[in-house]
C-alpha cells in the first residue's frame, strides 16, 4: 500500500501500523506528535492504529524557543 508521511510517499505492506510506518521511514519518535488524516494518534496508540492505502501521516516535532 502507498502512504504519505509529511508529503513523502512510502510503500508499506498491508496492515502496517503507524509505528511500522515511522520505523520504515527511520523517524525518531521521541518528541513528536502524529496525526493520520488529520486525526491525532497518541504515542500509545501508534502500534495499534492500522493504516490503509492512501493514508497521510503528519508529524509535528516539539521545539523550544520563545
Amino acid at each position: 500500500m502507498t502512504i504519505k508521511i509529511n508529503d513523502k510517499t512510502y510503500e508499506l505492506p498491508e496492515a502496517s501500523t503507524v509505528a511500522d510506518a515511522l520505523e520504515h521511514a527511520g523517524i525518531n519518535t521521541r518528541g513528536i506528535a502524529t496525526a493520520v488524516n488529520n486525526c491525532v494518534v497518541a504515542a500509545s496508540e501508534r502500534g495499534k492504529r492500522v493504516l490503509a492505502d492512501g493514508d497521510a501521516i503528519v508529524i509535528i516535532r516539539a521545539f523550544y524557543g520563545g
